[in-house]
């Protein structure tokens, strides 16, 4: 038998085709050469009416590819989508200056010249031709959450608005700035600005600005940075910004220190703009930090396609939905010290292996042997003085109080002005009173 049409370039179905021809050749009956290759009469005499038409290139595998492709997509088309594309890259276009650059930002890029965009993969294949494709960065998904951590009820624009900074510095300059970003994860609608100084002024001045134009929240939800929590000052000395929004109905959230996935909205949010705005353009200074920040808010306002929303970018989630806004007249109180208001502060915690959490420069112990290791609320109530003690148990519809003290704070705690007394959706489950 010949070897040489055993070559690894051949696949099986044309070995066996000359394996036939050749065992033919020598006088084989028929049914012996089908036993053998193990075939039906009819693949035979197929196989032989190929043979006598073309030899043996004739027993040559043929390809499987149709003729003519039916979906292939237009050249026009093809255009469209590398210019989109070139647009965003060169910045162009303002408003697309700052965009994704992915097969979902260019197929929402094609809706709105209004053409229907070829599939993901399709728009993914022509990025690869003209050698327009960049790696994605792995993400590091690092350990979960505990499964008794006590995440917020948010199922409505602006229950909860989570908060954080990012820090850089000006290459050219040294300069260095504080994007401060404020993000409703509901409909992923956010509020940007830039400080030169992390003070507790000038963050507070950001968060009025952003609650007079988004709306304000049920609760903010926070870090603990010391801009936040005041710092190292003493025991149950509430910050400035914890006074702020207390002063206006907002509840206070701490998620647990050097945590940042209990924040993973406004985490990833911050990467959005690390990659899209901060590593696309070489800033001169501060000012054009500024004058720029408004074209990237816009377009992850009204552009920025949301995979997880089937592709609507922020303005098309709950359109019809109204902010409670604070008064544009509102003006922080001039006196140095912002009155304590009714209100509650929360705090979530990792409880130790001793039974131990600590909250503004304090700890606290609880029965070691029931709650060490779980993830607790500790809930500051202004009004009552109290401190409440909650844990969500994994799959339960209630939460459990499970240890209340006294807390008594060093002045006086002014009642909520009506202006700001409103009905919110709750935002953590019933209470069961365990053994406390």
């Amino acid at each position: 038998m010949n070897e040489m049409r055993k070559a690894d370039s051949q696949d099986e179905g044309e070995v066996r085709r000359n394996e036939a021809i050749d065992m033919y050749l020598q006088g084989l009956k028929v049914s012996d050469i089908c036993r053998a290759v193990g075939r039906s009469r009819g693949w035979f005499y197929q196989t032989l009416k190929r043979y006598q038409q073309g030899g043996r290139t004739g027993l040559k595998s043929k390809s499987r590819a149709p003729k003519v492709v039916h979906n292939r997509t237009k050249k026009d088309m093809e255009a469209t989508i590398v210019r989109i594309r070139e647009t965003i890259t060169t910045g162009q276009d303002p408003e697309l200056r700052y965009a994704n650059i992915g097969a979902d930002s260019i197929a929402a890029e094609l809706k709105r010249l209004k053409l229907q965009p070829p599939h993901r993969a399709t728009i993914n294949r022509i990025l690869k031709r003209y050698d327009l494709v960049r790696p994605r960065p792995r993400k590091n998904k690092g350990s979960k959450l505990p499964a008794d951590y006590p995440w917020p009820k948010a199922d409505e624009p602006n229950t909860v608005h989570q908060v954080d900074f990012v820090s850089r510095r000006l290459g050219g300059s040294g300069d260095r700035f504080y994007g401060c970003h404020l993000l409703d994860p509901v409909r992923h609608w956010p509020y940007l600005q830039i400080i030169t100084t992390k003070s507790a002024k000038a963050v507070a001045q950001f968060l009025v600005s952003a609650w007079q134009q988004v709306g304000l929240p049920t609760a903010l939800q926070i870090d603990n940075d010391i801009v936040w929590n005041g710092g190292g000052r003493g025991q149950r000395v509430l910050s400035t910004i914890v006074r702020l929004a207390l002063a206006v109905g907002v509840e206070v959230i701490f998620i647990p220190p050097y945590t940042p996935k209990a924040n993973g909205s406004i985490e990833s949010f911050n990467d959005l703009w690390d990659t899209n705005f901060w590593g696309r353009v070489q800033f001169e200074d501060v000012a054009h930090v500024q004058r720029e920040l408004p074209l990237f808010e816009t377009y992850c306002r009204h552009r920025r396609p949301l995979p997880d929303f089937d592709g609507q970018t922020a303005d098309q989630i709950m359109p019809g939905f109204k902010p409670r806004l604070l008064s544009p007249d509102f003006a922080l109180h001039q006196q140095k010290r912002i009155a304590i208001r009714t209100g509650f502060v929360h705090f979530i915690r990792f409880v130790s292996s001793n039974g131990t959490f600590s909250i503004l420069n304090e700890t606290w112990s609880l029965d070691k042997e029931r709650w060490a290791g779980s993830t607790i609320r500790a809930t500051i109530d202004t009004q009552a003085q109290q401190l409440n003690i909650y844990h969500h148990p994994v799959k339960s519809d209630a939460c459990l109080l499970i240890a209340h003290f006294d807390y008594p704070l060093a002045e006086k705690v002014v009642s909520l002005e009506p202006t700001y007394i409103t009905t919110n959706p709750a935002i953590w489950p019933s209470v069961n009173l365990f053994h406390c």
